[in-house]
């Protein structure tokens, strides 16, 4: 087949979004198919660099940015997701320029991965397959109190957008137009209007390839920096969020009592909620525990992987979690909580999922800080988790992701079954 992809952001070697995008239009050139990804011009020069150095022909790159002048609205507040609304809107129409000569067999749109913001793509007139798409997850209501109240406006805030923005007239053609829609997590499907939820199914939009990773497995560039291997060494990666969860765990620890002793975190990242759990860390008398890095070269976070015993991630509504299969690919036992792509990326057999359904901050802390003094106890613990970790992430690569929406009897492939009735293929109004 012949398939466009919409691929606001897409960047090789990155993570987040950018990873996503590239990975999926390689991912899915690998099967076979020709594709050509629409994306924004600002990367151009890394992405054709990148294309010369590997001599990747396949996918094709088309680069589609609006004027200087437009892209101004960055620096509004929440500017960003109008230039994206903008930007959707105009690539749609370049889409069908490029359609008319190369005749696309379908359309799927990657990136930005969210169900609240539109694609314009369906306007083509070809089956359109409408993500992965993800942020239905919500932080549960028991757990709420512990956001602080910026993180609990922020999250209320984020709440009524989906709510609202879902059942916006851009979206309910969106969904209209979707021959097809991939939901990460059956939380996001659940915010898609009922009508629509017949064409959903449900995929994690990530994936893992360690044979791709920048490092070799066992790389230490923080060797005389770590903490011992006599403790129990704890990891967390990802921006300082109140919604990452981050202010649990160090409850947690604190909670160990006199084994905290034995436990030390280091936390890689920076964030609006910095300060405020660097304070909560103080009046829990933790700092002496905690080694606090504000930010790192992803290559380097690769090298630090195998330094630590245990990998925390205790988002509150993460749909996918990079960072987790990234620690898993170096035998990291996760410690997560049952919430998003977390919640489905990790089993019992590679670490320990936290179960949260009815339960407050107050329960996950003992349940946690109760784990934390059984490992200092019984290392050994660690051992067969290690191992299915390993085993874990080789059944969530990129391949894999891929192959569940364009291998032989997937979704797909039978597109012209669930094929919805299309518009006529034009980008006007």
């Amino acid at each position: 087949m012949k398939i466009l992809l919409s691929a606001y952001s897409c960047l090789p070697h990155a993570g987040s979004e950018p990873g996503i995008g590239w990975s999926w239009a390689e991912g899915i050139a690998r099967f076979g198919h020709q594709v050509f990804v629409i994306t924004r011009a600002n990367k151009r020069e890394v992405i054709e660099e990148e294309c010369r150095r590997r001599a990747i022909q396949n996918p094709h790159f088309i680069f589609h940015d609006l004027s200087p002048a437009v892209q101004k609205l960055y620096k509004l507040p929440f500017g960003n997701y109008a230039y994206y609304t903008l930007w959707q809107y105009s690539a749609a129409k370049r889409a069908a320029q490029v359609h008319a000569s190369e005749q696309f067999d379908q359309v799927q749109h990657i990136t930005w991965g969210s169900f609240r913001l539109p694609s314009f793509m369906g306007k083509l007139g070809i089956p359109f397959i409408f993500g992965p798409v993800a942020g239905g997850e919500d932080t549960p209501r028991k757990l709420r109190r512990g956001l602080g109240w910026r993180g609990r406006m922020w999250d209320f805030m984020r709440r009524v957008s989906g709510v609202l923005l879902a059942r916006t007239p851009l979206m309910s053609a969106t969904y209209e137009q979707s021959t097809l829609i991939v939901a990460t997590t059956h939380e996001t499907l659940r915010q898609i209007p009922a009508r629509h939820r017949q064409k959903v199914i449900v995929q994690q939009a990530v994936g893992m390839d360690p044979q791709s990773l920048p490092v070799a497995h066992g790389a230490n560039t923080l060797e005389s920096d770590s903490p011992k291997r006599a403790k129990l060494n704890l990891l967390f990666v990802g921006r300082l969020l109140p919604w990452k969860g981050l202010h649990i765990a160090l409850k947690a620890l604190a909670a160990s009592g006199a084994r905290r002793n034995g436990l030390h975190l280091t936390v890689v990242g920076s964030g609006s909620d910095e300060a405020r759990l660097k304070r909560l860390a103080a009046q829990l008398s933790i700092q002496e525990r905690i080694s606090w890095i504000s930010w790192m070269k992803r290559e380097d976070v690769m090298r630090i992987y195998p330094q630590f015993d245990l990998f925390l991630f205790p988002s509150l509504h993460d749909s996918g979690g990079i960072a987790v299969l990234e620690a898993m690919s170096f035998c990291l036992p996760v410690l997560c909580l049952d919430l998003g792509g977390p919640g489905i990326s990790v089993t019992n057999s590679c670490g320990k999922v936290i179960r949260t359904e009815g339960r407050s901050e107050e329960d996950l802390v003992a349940e946690i800080s109760t784990y934390f003094t059984k490992l200092l106890s019984d290392p050994a613990v660690l051992e067969p988790l290690a191992k299915g970790a390993q085993r874990r992430v080789a059944s969530l690569s990129w391949q894999a992701a891929v192959h569940a929406l364009y291998g032989p009897f997937a979704p797909s492939q039978r597109i012209s079954e669930i094929r919805a009735v299309q518009p006529p293929a034009t980008c006007e109004g």
